[in-house]
């Protein structure tokens, strides 16, 4: 059983929190929104998707810079107009995010989970972004990927995922503190920043190297 500290927040304290300003989930649309333990967030209108007829391989023997340009030059972000569709057809991978802004404060940790509805058409919205640091300010990435048979049309606006908020002690390393900071205040689908990763920039440095000593 759950202590008192690590219990799950129910719909009278989530909307309490969003009355004194310390959850910040904005904008709220609609009032469906909220739920007894969660609340519903949706999709915004721009997308990150790869261009596969650029996409062979990233280097990581090359300096951080160039990787860097070559992660932008394999994705394209694409922004959707109001009612007209992003389809993700069956085994295609893209970025989303929230069309909320969403703000976490210090003393609570929130997970992101795919809306069962959404799920049962194959829709899955997170592979490994589910867990939301203390601290964390921005838009909610999601990892959009279609495992089902059939191609899903998405559109700005539908509930495609929830969010629900866990109390904590306090943590002493928020998110965006010290070096992990590689999303802090992300707007939009941020494509992914390994090369900031310290064990990247090692891996990285031994790799050049031994490319120096080959030449």
């Amino acid at each position: 059983m759950l202590s008192s500290e690590r219990s799950i927040l129910t719909d009278i304290e989530i909307i309490s929190r969003l009355v004194d300003g310390s959850i910040v989930i904005t904008p709220l649309i609609a009032a469906e929104q909220i739920g007894s333990t969660s609340v519903d967030l949706r999709l915004g209108p721009e997308f990150n998707i790869l261009r596969r007829a650029y996409y062979g391989h990233l280097d990581f023997s090359h300096e951080k810079g160039e990787i860097q340009q070559e992660v932008r030059r394999y994705s394209e972000r694409i922004q959707v107009k109001a009612l007209e569709p992003f389809i993700i057809h069956p085994g295609e991978f893209a970025l989303g995010a929230t069309l909320e802004f969403i703000s976490v404060p210090n003393d609570l940790t929130a997970y992101l989970e795919g809306r069962s509805t959404w799920g049962r058409l194959g829709l899955q919205v997170h592979s490994t972004a589910s867990f939301v640091d203390p601290g964390f300010q921005g838009n909610l990435v999601f990892e959009l990927q279609n495992v089902g048979k059939v191609p899903i049309e998405l559109y700005a606006g539908l509930r495609v995922a929830q969010i629900s908020f866990n109390r904590s002690s306090g943590s002493v390393q928020t998110y965006g503190a010290g070096q992990n900071q590689h999303y802090k205040g992300q707007l939009g689908p941020e494509g992914s920043r390994f090369y900031l990763d310290k064990d990247f920039e090692r891996i990285n440095l031994k790799l050049r190297e031994k490319q120096q000593l080959k030449t």
